[in-house]
């Protein structure tokens, strides 16, 4: 392939020597290719797609295109990242309700007329206090005398 009419295209460095080159070959049919191109150890015969890469671009460039890589991929880890903690709130929040409204569902919760207590776990921020006070409403409803019907 390094014979071939091929167009070198977004080179840059993928280790921290500059030994070692990804870019992408476009050849004149159309087609590409990424590849890591490194150059062969010294006293052997040079690498002719290195060469090709350094007849068209700097040291200079091909750095500054690494820079503008590791930019990028810092810049979509980190956007990565809030979308997973969006998606974990989301999910929480989503247990929470869910466990609120399995509390109201209880006889007992249903039944209670102890207005701060279901305030409470209306605005419960977790499952541990949704379980406490929905307990202690179940405690007190069942701590009632029975009426006889």
């Amino acid at each position: 392939m390094a014979t071939e009419n091929k167009k070198i295209n977004d080179p840059y460095y993928a280790d921290a020597s500059s030994n070692l080159i990804v870019c992408d070959f476009l050849y004149e049919d159309g087609t590409s290719t990424t590849v890591s191109i490194g150059n062969t150890p010294k006293g052997e015969k040079d690498n002719p797609d290195w060469k090709q890469v350094f007849k068209e671009f700097t040291h200079e460039e091909i750095k500054a295109n690494t820079k503008l890589k590791e930019d990028s991929y810092h810049a979509n880890q980190a956007g990565r990242l809030a979308k997973e903690k969006a998606d974990q709130d989301k999910a929480k929040n989503e247990a929470l309700f869910a466990a609120k409204v399995d509390a109201f569902e209880i006889a007992e919760v249903k039944a209670s007329k102890n207005r701060v207590a279901k305030s409470k776990i209306r605005k419960a921020s977790n499952l541990v206090e949704i379980f406490a006070y929905s307990a202690s409403i179940i405690l007190e409803e069942n701590a009632k005398p029975k009426e006889e019907a």
